[in-house]
């Protein structure tokens, strides 16, 4: 497995935060290793280790001479970094796919012709290919620690939380929060998780929402910094309703998947932006719901954390039986049989 990213390895997620598609990286590797496979994972991590089976490698050290199977992380380019040949290659993808008709890549997917992974339904029809390749549509494991995770046994407190980057939905989303959700409910609070605005390393064009959120402390709204996935598992499970908004480009939502495992509820923030890939994530109904305007995310906000708790409840159980059920382990044995 290859991926040329960030500096992070199998102990990274739970030492620090780190960003879905590299813990996706991690847990998947884990995963296979558990399985009985010899796994060798390239990465930007400064010294080689082993955690649980799999072996870790600085990417600028010698690769393994001959592989079965390897799986490339995100970018084409990454399958000409092994001359061994091998029986099967793998392109994992997680942004977006337009990337692949890139002429460049065209020409290494043309040379390998590997089986091109997408992580959604959504993921897979974005991409308008110039010819049939083998495909598949693998949807991402949520690790152990929130599966596991028990429903509170106590309902939690009024807490809202926001777990994506703050120029997604952020102003608006807090506009909503001072203006018409919290004076319905001044026990409520709302916090965000973002390691930008607490660590006050803002740049630019955060600076107009830092401002913003530092004056909102009078609506109860704090900002946290992203913890760890021991961390994280607590955050989730002692949140009322996680608020979450669409993000153009992406597919998945890592931290939406990971609360409602946890049993949190989650209403989706649509702005102008179609909700169809992060819909994928949870039963709209059932689990969370989409608010198609600003109306219906208010009322859904507003008796989400009102003392009533009958839907929270609700949303509660079910997404704890439906969206805890996908293991890491299911998506390991969904990329086996690509090779065997």
């Amino acid at each position: 497995m290859c991926d040329d990213s960030y500096a992070f390895d199998g102990a990274t997620p739970n030492m620090r935060a780190l960003g879905g598609a590299e813990k996706a990286f991690v847990h998947l590797a884990g995963s296979l290793a558990a399985r009985g496979h010899n796994v060798t994972a390239i990465t930007r991590c400064e010294y080689q280790s082993s955690v649980d089976g799999v072996l870790w490698l600085p990417f600028e050290t010698p690769y393994p001479p001959e592989s079965n199977v390897i799986i490339a992380f995100r970018k084409p380019e990454l399958l000409e970094e092994f001359e061994a040949q091998t029986d099967h290659s793998v392109l994992w993808m997680w942004g977006h796919p337009k990337n692949l008709n890139q002429p460049l890549n065209q020409r290494i997917i043309e040379k390998h012709n590997p089986t091109i992974v997408f992580i959604g339904d959504a993921h897979s029809r974005a991409w308008k290919s110039w010819r049939d390749f083998q495909k598949a549509i693998i949807v991402p494991g949520v690790a152990a620690n929130y599966i596991d995770m028990p429903r509170p046994e106590k309902i939690p407190p009024p807490i809202a939380i926001i777990t994506t980057h703050p120029l997604h939905g952020l102003q608006n989303m807090l506009r909503l929060w001072r203006d018409r959700i919290h004076p319905e409910n001044e026990m409520a609070e709302l916090h965000i998780y973002s390691a930008s605005l607490f660590n006050g390393d803002v740049v630019p064009k955060l600076e107009e929402i830092y401002k913003k959120v530092a004056d909102s402390g009078a609506d109860k709204v704090f900002v946290k910094s992203p913890g760890a996935e021991k961390d994280m598992v607590a955050v989730y499970s002692s949140a009322r309703v996680h608020f979450y908004p669409v993000i153009a480009m992406e597919f998945y939502g890592s931290t939406l998947a990971e609360s409602q495992a946890t049993g949190a509820p989650a209403i989706i923030y649509t702005g102008d932006g179609d909700a169809s890939v992060i819909g994928e994530r949870i039963g709209n109904g059932q689990t969370g719901h989409i608010a198609p305007d600003d109306d219906a995310f208010v009322n859904l906000a507003v008796q989400l954390l009102a003392e009533d708790t009958r839907m929270y409840q609700n949303l509660s159980r079910d997404a704890k039986a439906m969206q805890a059920s996908r293991s890491w382990q299911l998506a390991a044995i969904e990329f086996e049989a690509l090779w065997k």
